[in-house]
């Protein structure tokens, strides 16, 4: 959730919350210093969230050797951050984020029924 506040000299800011939290002294302020007049309670569009989480890990901690490196998943998380599905595989950069752009601007039902048909 987002909360989108407002102050007399005509700044506007955004602060990113889980619903249920409380609102924060320092969340009221503008970034300068000034008092929030008007709050607005926003949801996120549903739109699921895209990671390129990276594949690389330490096999070896004695020397450090790692696998993978520059290598990534692709994840995608509904808006409430649960993970919904995750790539079988590894790719590089420039694949994963090619097949990330797949998902962008998709909801959640979408999302998903193209991952089911591509299987990545």
């Amino acid at each position: 959730m987002y909360r989108r506040y407002h102050c007399d000299y005509g700044h506007e800011w955004t602060v990113a919350t889980h619903e249920g939290e409380p609102e924060f002294a320092q969340d009221v302020q503008c970034p300068e210093g000034h008092e929030a007049v008007t709050c607005n309670e926003e949801v996120p569009a549903d739109e699921v969230q895209i990671v390129l989480r990276p594949a690389a890990r330490i096999v070896d901690r004695v020397t450090g050797q790692v696998w993978y490196a520059g290598r990534y998943y692709v994840v995608l998380l509904d808006r409430a951050d649960q993970e919904l599905c995750a790539s079988r595989k590894h790719y590089t950069w420039e694949e994963a984020t090619k097949l990330a752009e797949m998902f962008k601007g998709k909801d959640e039902s979408r999302a998903l029924d193209l991952w089911r048909r591509k299987a990545p």
